[in-house]
């Protein structure tokens, strides 16, 4: 059973909570989230007596003097939790859920990407509670939605109208969870209250780390191996249990840190090395499978690697829209993987988007030259390193706008320089709109 499971706190007293802010506040997050769930059910019974009469009251009236239903404002129907994966935000709706005695209904918006699929998915759930509920008086449920923000592309166009529409019917509190800010969800943002979740204290993430360990009887796993897993993993909490497991399942406690620093070196030097093999050196595609069979790199790390770094090696439009037809399948069935947990495609996946990226080159000889590598904007969070002045700037651009800081970073602050150089004017327009000191202006200059 993976650690993950067996390890998941049943109850948010075994839990060590991360801290959170509320609208810029910090505030205690079982409380916060026990009593949003608490208040749901208060005032959709008192909505629901309401709209009893309301119907009965439109059943014996002309439609001139019938009323409109009573819709529960948005905010109080539903959450968001927003923050790094692996902090836990799962685990607490679940600790949540145990604690009131209520049972979860999860669903994945990353694996469900169309109005139609979403509406199949959750609508009988959201909108009714059925029959047999009454009947048996079964327990009161929490609808979980995971990665609300891995909804994306053209078919998901009516997937947010439905989750708004959803959250005005719904019969039971819904909890968004989230990695990061998303714009093309600004329209449930602007909805409900987002509460910010910070990642887990390195002292609290080896307080769980050793007590897992003694229950596994694990004596062995020294300071350093432990050291080496966190820094890895970036704070990741369920990714560091799964490591530690896999560790120490597969080495039968003979633990030797020099081949755990082998099996996690995940640099970026030898990731800049793989990324210019399989654009300048592979012609085939068991090259292409060589190459990737010897490396450690995790393969959906390196498949963001590879689709950011395509334009810097492909030039023209056809050698593009190929490589990109590719990793569009290869991210189809990675979908399916997850899905399914069918890990035998896992070869396929990596045929895809490897090996069919490094086939589509229209001459076949190996590429010359320097060309620029880019870190993958989706996982830059992870290696953002800020000057002081770049910090400042950053949070005063946070002040005023909605925005991640790799969104800041890689996106805003470029377009906000060539602003500022364009005119004395807007660059005084810009100074006194963000209330720049001289160290912030002159990263403009």
């Amino acid at each position: 059973m993976p650690w993950v499971e067996k390890y998941r706190p049943k109850s948010l007293s075994e839990m060590a909570l991360p801290t959170a802010k509320l609208k810029g506040h910090k505030i205690d997050l079982a409380q916060t989230l026990r009593d949003f769930v608490i208040e749901f059910f208060k005032e959709r019974e008192k909505i629901n007596v309401q709209n009893k009469e309301i119907r009965i009251h439109n059943k014996n009236s002309t439609k001139s003097k019938q009323k409109n239903e009573i819709k529960m404002l948005p905010e109080k129907a539903a959450i968001l939790l927003e923050g790094p994966p692996g902090v836990g935000k799962t685990s607490i709706v679940y600790a949540l859920a145990n604690d009131l005695k209520m049972d979860v209904i999860e669903t994945n918006a990353s694996d469900i990407r169309t109005k139609q699929a979403l509406e199949d998915k959750l609508n009988e759930t959201i909108k009714s509670r059925g029959i047999m509920d009454f009947i048996l008086n079964t327990r009161k449920k929490i609808i979980l939605i995971d990665e609300i923000d891995g909804i994306y592309g053209v078919s998901d166009k009516g997937a947010v109208p439905t989750i708004v529409r959803l959250i005005e019917t719904t019969q039971f509190p819904i909890i968004m969870c989230a990695n990061e800010y998303k714009q093309s969800l600004q329209p449930i943002y602007n909805l409900i209250n987002k509460i910010e979740v910070n990642p887990l204290s390195h002292e609290e993430i080896i307080k769980i780390i050793k007590r897992i360990l003694k229950k596994e009887n694990i004596t062995n796993l020294n300071e350093k191996i432990i050291e080496l897993i966190i820094q890895k993993n970036h704070g990741d909490l369920r990714s560091i249990i799964n490591d530690i497991q896999g560790i120490c399942q597969g080495l039968d406690n003979n633990f030797d840190v020099d081949l755990i620093e082998q099996l996690h070196r995940d640099s970026t030097e030898d990731i800049f090395s793989l990324i210019r093999d399989l654009f300048q050196k592979v012609t085939s595609l068991r090259e292409a499978r060589e190459l990737t069979n010897k490396s450690d790199v995790d393969y959906n790390f390196l498949y963001k690697w590879v689709n950011e770094n395509l334009p810097s090696f492909y030039k023209s439009n056809e050698e593009l829209a190929k490589a990109y037809e590719y990793l569009s399948i290869a991210d189809e069935i990675y979908g399916r993987i997850r899905k399914t947990q069918f890990w035998s495609l896992l070869s396929y996946f990596y045929d895809l988007f490897a090996g069919g990226v490094s086939l589509v080159k229209k001459y076949k000889k190996p590429r010359g030259g320097f060309y620029p590598i880019k870190f993958p904007r989706f996982t830059a969070t992870t290696i953002l390193r800020l000057s002081s002045n770049e910090a400042s700037l950053v949070n005063k651009i946070k002040e005023k706008y909605e925005l991640s800081e790799v969104e800041i970073v890689q996106e805003f602050i470029p377009f906000l320089r060539i602003l500022y150089r364009s005119s004395r004017k807007m660059a005084k327009e810009i100074i006194d709109f963000f209330e720049l000191e001289a160290n912030e202006k002159n990263l403009l200059k």
